[in-house]
């Protein structure tokens, strides 16, 4: 192959690279955050940042209070929604504040520990260790009768 040639397919993929990328769309924004209390993280694809009040929430945008957390989302629309501690929303551009509300979720439930903490704070390791050991057990069983030769 001659160099020209190589010259004109290495500018040609360049050029499909950079036609594809294209121009993005300017983000959506449909709120803003306020009463922002405590650790409150905003992410964004691979971006995290610490929540501020007034700062935009933007379509697609997850929003993560902590254990020392709070804050309110103030949308557009007139709906208003509250964050407390270790709860996550995903910014949407619904119109229907049950539909916002019903995205609020939960962070960091741990659901074997809870029956656990209620018999004790000091059963709470061992209890664990149980469950973790009883799922180990049950693992180990169903990859041994999986992996027998026919």
């Amino acid at each position: 192959m001659n160099k020209a040639l190589v010259v004109l397919l290495l500018a040609g993929s360049a050029a499909v690279s950079a036609w594809a990328q294209g121009p993005q769309p300017a983000p959506k924004t449909v709120g803003k955050l306020i009463n922002v209390e405590g650790l409150v993280t905003v992410s964004s694809g691979q971006n995290l940042a610490n929540a501020v009040s007034g700062a935009p929430m933007v379509v697609g945008n997850r929003i993560i209070t902590t254990s020392s957390g709070a804050v309110t989302l103030n949308f557009d629309n007139g709906c208003d929604v509250r964050l407390k501690a270790n709860q996550s929303i995903t910014v949407n551009d619904s119109n229907d504040c049950a539909a916002i509300l019903a995205g609020v979720q939960a962070v960091g439930a741990v659901v074997a520990a809870a029956p656990v903490a209620a018999a004790g704070s000091s059963l709470l390791v061992p209890g664990l260790l149980v469950a973790g050991g009883a799922i180990a057990i049950v693992s180990v069983n169903n990859n041994s009768k999986n992996t027998s030769p026919n």
